[in-house]
């Protein structure tokens, strides 16, 4: 007792512990797993605002490229304005890496005393011809407005009047071109009395590379990943509602705009001096060391010549400002999955949800382990009780055989009467042996399913009669009384016969094990009827202690005895019931029993009727 007690909080420990380890391990990999999360969410905001940044620098980058490749030159140097731009628009049309980004030169030209005039340039001709303005300029084709608006006083500007100023609703860039001796503005005395600019440099860019080339390049180079962008990206006015200028897919989500992941102006309203100074540069602005940090272009155009040769270039060329419009221009990101958090989140999810399976699987592969211990704890205790019980059994057949054959040996029975009832009690014995020894064999062939039934109508009558008539000599020798009784015409039952004698012999043999209290035993036959229609019924009863409730579900298990049998020490195999069930449903039948303790039990055979 006390080493079963033992065993028992052994594997209560067990158990206990390796719970406890999963709920532990459980919690350390939901906290490692959030940890995980916030970390991964932290780099990819980081990554993706890195990301915007450079989109942002790239494309200023590229249109101060475009500004900064014409020289200033104050219009005093040349007879006419258009000369002192030609050869810049010439050279850098045709070798410029930037050229296709360029659909137009203009120039608005300011004769003394004149309105303007507008200019075009012909590349092929190497000159700029007058022509009317294009529509599609919008305001830049209003002279008093690109007076007003690129001045700072209404005709007279100082130096930061000379900027580029991008123009968003046109898609093009701007300079004032002064009047000689504006540099004296602040002397009144030599201040010149017409301070207007003498003309307008205009750059119209060629809006279909722009927004389809230039633009996705620039998505690609910080929002792609190995299957394509990783991002929903789009370039917004700040009309309302805001208007797509450029976006990543046909047809963008308003979500887009209404809550992107991250959101950037693409040109700042702020007016500052020369290029804007990078983190941590003490060189003053408008020095020659900051104008040659400008960069090369990023954006190589298919039939890019060559750089043109270096120039001098004023810091007053970068293109730092840009109008209403362009000034309102936000890059939009967002993630497909909705957002950048819940993408994180959702893989996060299924990453602990992975992780909880693996656990749970763990876990049932212990429980698991743990029945499957007990199980074979349970049947290697039921075998060593088998082979405990059929070494009793062979040994009290084997002992009575033995003994009666050495007193027919040894002349103690010498009268015929005498050697008439040895020998029958040898022929019980050696048949009790033999049925043993046919049961174990059996049940041996049921494991390795070696046995195989033909089924073919057979008499239910004369079966009965047949397994009655076997057991004749036990049922006397126990004082049992069997009562009979057979439905006429039965019809017969499709089984092997064998297999259902021995299932009926097994039945009948258990009734006078378990049944010694009521010395009873009951066959009946009849059809089935309701739900058991077109079955044969046999059923085999006593009036014994009958069976406990827990112990029905495991009566048919091999070598299982209850513990009424084991507490009367009743010696057996346990393997009457089992091989009993199995050879009905090997033969298409089926084995049930009702039983209530103090009261007895009832085993049915239930197989189809033959037709």
């Amino acid at each position: 007792m006390a080493t079963k007690l033992k065993q028992s909080l052994g594997a209560f420990g067990i158990i206990a512990g390796l719970s406890a380890l999963l709920v532990v391990l459980g919690i350390l990999q939901f906290r490692w797993s959030n940890q995980i999360r916030s970390a991964e969410l932290e780099r990819k905001q980081a990554a993706l605002q890195a990301g915007m940044n450079g989109f942002r620098e790239d494309l200023r980058r590229e249109l101060a490229g475009i500004c900064t490749s014409f020289t200033y030159r104050p219009p005093d140097q040349a007879p006419a304005m258009e000369d002192l731009y030609t050869q810049d628009c010439g050279d850098w049309a045709r070798s410029s890496d930037h050229r296709e980004l360029v659909a137009n030169y203009y120039l608005w030209e300011k004769a003394k005393g004149v309105s303007y005039s507008f200019l075009q340039f012909n590349p092929q001709e190497d000159t700029f011809q007058a022509t009317a303005c294009p529509a599609r300029l919008g305001v830049l084709c209003d002279t008093s407005n690109l007076v007003t608006t690129l001045t700072s006083r209404g005709g007279d500007f100082g130096p930061m009047g000379l900027r580029w100023q991008v123009q968003g609703a046109s898609l093009a860039m701007v300079r004032p071109i002064p009047r000689p001796g504006w540099r004296h503005r602040r002397n009144r005395r030599d201040r010149p009395l017409d301070s207007s600019p003498a003309g307008f440099m205009m750059i119209e860019l060629n809006r279909e590379v722009f927004l389809k080339r230039f633009l996705p390049e620039l998505a690609q180079r910080y929002f792609a990943g190995p299957n394509g962008l990783l991002y929903d990206v789009a370039i917004v006015d700040a009309a309302n509602p805001p208007q797509f200028i450029y976006a990543s897919e046909a047809h963008p989500s308003p979500d887009l705009v209404s809550s992107p992941d991250e959101t950037e102006p693409l040109f700042s309203s702020r007016r500052s001096r020369g290029l804007e100074p990078r983190q941590g540069d003490s060189r003053p602005p408008g020095s020659t060391a900051r104008r040659e940090r400008i960069p090369p272009a990023r954006f190589p155009l298919p039939g890019a010549g060559p750089e043109p040769p270096a120039r001098g270039r004023g810091f007053l060329a970068a293109p730092i400002l840009a109008d209403a419009s362009a000034a309102g221009w936000r890059l939009v990101v967002r993630h497909p999955g909705g957002s950048l958090a819940e993408a994180v989140a959702i893989i996060w999810r299924r990453d602990l949800l992975l992780g909880f399976g693996v656990l749970l699987l763990l876990a049932a592969s212990m429980a698991l382990v743990l029945v499957w211990t007990q199980r074979v704890r349970r049947l290697a205790k039921m075998q060593m009780d088998f082979v405990t019980g059929v070494s009793h059994e062979l040994r009290t057949p084997v002992s009575v055989i033995s003994s009666a054959a050495e007193n027919l040996a040894d002349g103690v029975v010498e009268s015929k009467p005498q050697v008439k009832q040895y020998g029958t009690l040898i022929r019980n014995e050696t048949q009790r042996l033999a049925a043993m020894i046919e049961q174990v064999l059996l049940f041996a062939a049921t494991r390795n399913d070696k046995r195989h039934y033909q089924p073919h109508p057979v008499a239910v009558a004369e079966t009965i009669d047949s397994a009655v008539a076997d057991l004749a000599h036990l049922t006397t020798a126990n004082g049992f009384t069997v009562e009979k009784q057979v439905a006429p015409d039965l019809p017969p039952v499709m089984a092997d016969p064998k297999a259902l004698g021995r299932c009926l012999q097994n039945l009948m043999t258990n009734a006078l094990k378990y049944g010694v209290g009521g010395r009873w035993m009951g066959i009946r036959a009849h059809p089935g009827s309701g739900p058991e229609a077109g079955e044969v019924l046999i059923t085999v009863q006593d009036r014994g202690q009958g069976i406990e409730p827990g112990e029905i579900p495991h009566i048919f298990e091999p070598f299982y005895r209850g513990n009424a049998a084991r507490a009367s020490q009743k010696h057996g195999t346990g393997l009457g019931l089992s091989l009993a069930k199995e050879a009905a449903e090997a033969m298409g039948g089926r084995l049930t029993v009702t039983s209530h303790p103090g009261e007895g039990s009832a085993f049915t055979l239930h197989f189809p009727a033959a037709k």
